[in-house]
């Protein structure tokens, strides 16, 4: 005969406090915060005059470049229309040629 439900319920092994859960999560804490929160470091304060420096010449470094890229004269840019028009075409097929290989379930 097989065990009903409720025998086997009773025969499950129980923990008979929740101390080890407990101490597993406080050990998983002590793991898991330092990779989430840095502790203090001992760097030297920048003053706030110097971050505005850097950031200005951050921002403004890119307008003294003397040439964009791929500047140059005799460069002609292909038309992408066709290139666009060909993908969208090829892509549709496959759709419509995949939902006739398969279908699908219909009702």
């Amino acid at each position: 005969p097989l065990p009903t439900p409720g025998a086997l319920r009773a025969t499950m092994a129980r923990s008979g406090s929740i101390l080890l859960p407990v101490a597993l999560l406080l050990v998983a804490a002590l793991y898991a915060t330092p990779s989430f929160v840095p502790g203090p470091s001992p760097a030297a304060r920048v003053a706030p005059e110097a971050g505005v420096a850097v950031a200005t010449a951050g921002a403004v470094l890119p307008m003294l470049m003397a040439e964009p890229a791929l500047a140059a004269e005799d460069y002609m840019m292909p038309p992408s229309l066709p290139f666009v028009i060909i993908f969208l075409g090829l892509a549709g097929a496959l759709l419509v040629v995949g939902n006739f290989i398969f279908p699908g379930k219909r009702g």
